[in-house]
């Protein structure tokens, strides 16, 4: 019977350890000279310690494919979301919620994902893991916080020079923004209770656009980061907003610019990232000859917009906001100078229970869907399986005691996609000039 390619893997690799010299071979007290000899010696005496090796090494094989398979698999159960609301009794000043990305070149993202879990243990929120890099939303105590933090920072993915300061091991404090680690990790106040769980996933892109052109080497291309511009750089632009000619292009989702942009965004009427590409390839006549200036929530998504755009306007000058939305409310909040009110207008939209963080908690731009009051915190269709977010606020919630997206979810009679849903999508694909 032939030998299998893995089975002779493992037999070259026992003969290479008892191999002492080119031509010489010791095992069990004897010495051999030509391969021909040590391997009838192998063959005739070490069947067993070959086959412990062939069995050990499947077993490593099953237990990394059922590794990927859990790693890979759908967080939470067919048909749920996550929660936008929560209430608990929890002190705050004992935990925090961090918000973090890298783009660079993750050598065992299986080895990574299965770290996290341990690390990660007793904390809650999303992480999502490519060769690409890493995506994270974490929620944890300030004990749990900071090992994690630790350890990350002594990883591979972090070992760069540029990143020494991260590795300091300091703990990471909500009223220091001085630090490397405040900038880098974007922490602020929530406890573990704004996700339901945790997620560690293994994923083919942390932020997905879905076009193969953005790849990493494009991401890490030096004139890609001298295409982002610091809060303050951000700010002073926008302030000369009526006297420049540019475009502000928001690259979220609809729901996330409906509660909160920067004054005189342009808010593409997209549901996920992945459609940002078409819109942009719908509207690039109308991009032709511009500065253009985006911004997303973090900087992830901005990061591979930015660089698709390039790609799709090699003429044009594009410039991404460093950070987002959240280091340009850090900034605010934080800044030494006196300075004319914020261009940011609103609520920032964040992926857990929290729904919105804001510099103020009476800015408001957007309204009740029912009574076109100010009104900006989402409500989840009632209908089941219908996850879209409704703006509809407690006075008219109270009134009928009734959340519905749309007639159709209202009487059940959704086939597919529902009324406002499938009005959104044809809005979507129309020509929408900028």
């Amino acid at each position: 019977m032939p030998i299998s390619k893995s089975r002779r893997t493992i037999i070259q690799d026992f003969l290479k350890e008892k191999q002492v010299h080119s031509t010489e071979w010791h095992c069990c007290n004897i010495t051999f000279t030509s391969i021909t000899d040590i391997g009838r010696h192998v063959n005739q005496n070490h069947q067993t310690d070959i086959d412990a090796r062939e069995t050990k090494k499947q077993e490593e094989k099953q237990e990394k494919e059922n590794n990927l398979y859990l790693l890979k698999q759908r967080r939470g159960r067919k048909g749920s979301s996550d929660p936008i609301a929560t209430d608990c009794q929890c002190q705050l000043e004992n935990y925090k919620v961090t918000l973090f990305y890298r783009y660079t070149l993750v050598e065992d993202p299986v080895k990574f994902a299965l770290d996290h879990q341990l690390y990660c243990a007793n904390m809650t929120g999303k992480v999502r893991i490519a060769s690409e890099g890493i995506n994270a939303t974490l929620a944890g105590s300030n004990e749990d916080m900071d090992v994690y933090l630790n350890w990350l920072t002594s990883t591979q993915p972090f070992q760069e020079a540029a990143l020494n300061e991260l590795r300091q091991p300091v703990s990471l404090k909500l009223d220091d923004p001085s630090t490397a680690r405040y900038k880098f990790f974007k922490p602020s106040q929530g406890c573990t209770h704004v996700f339901s769980e945790l997620s560690i996933k293994l994923v083919d892109e942390i932020c997905p656009l879905g076009q193969a052109t953005v790849v990493l080497d494009k991401l890490e291309r030096p004139d890609h980061g001298h295409g982002k511009l610091s809060p303050s750089d951000f700010h002073a632009i926008l302030s000369k907003r009526h006297q420049d000619d540019f475009i502000l292009l928001d690259t979220r989702n609809y729901y996330e610019s409906k509660i909160g942009h920067f004054e005189g965004a342009i808010q593409p009427p997209i549901r996920k990232f992945s459609q940002f590409p078409d819109y942009v390839e719908r509207n690039k006549d109308a991009m032709r000859g511009k500065t253009i200036l985006t911004y997303c929530t973090g900087g992830i998504r901005c990061e591979k917009a930015t660089a698709f755009m390039r790609q799709a306007l090699p003429d044009e000058e594009i410039f991404m906001l460093d950070g987002g939305i959240h280091n340009y409310m850090e900034w605010w909040k934080h800044k030494d100078i006196e300075s004319d009110d914020p261009v940011w207008q609103g609520k920032n939209y964040v992926f857990d229970a929290r729904q919105s963080l804001g510099l103020q908690d009476d800015s408001i731009v957007s309204q009740c869907q029912a009574c076109q009051q100010p009104w900006d915190k989402y409500k989840k269709c009632r209908s089941t399986g219908c996850h879209l977010l409704v703006l509809r606020c407690d006075a008219c919630c109270a009134s009928d005691q009734q959340v519905y997206c749309c007639d159709d979810c209202h009487h059940g009679q959704q086939n597919g996609l529902c009324a406002c849903e499938k009005e959104r999508r044809q809005r979507e694909i129309q020509r929408l000039q900028v």
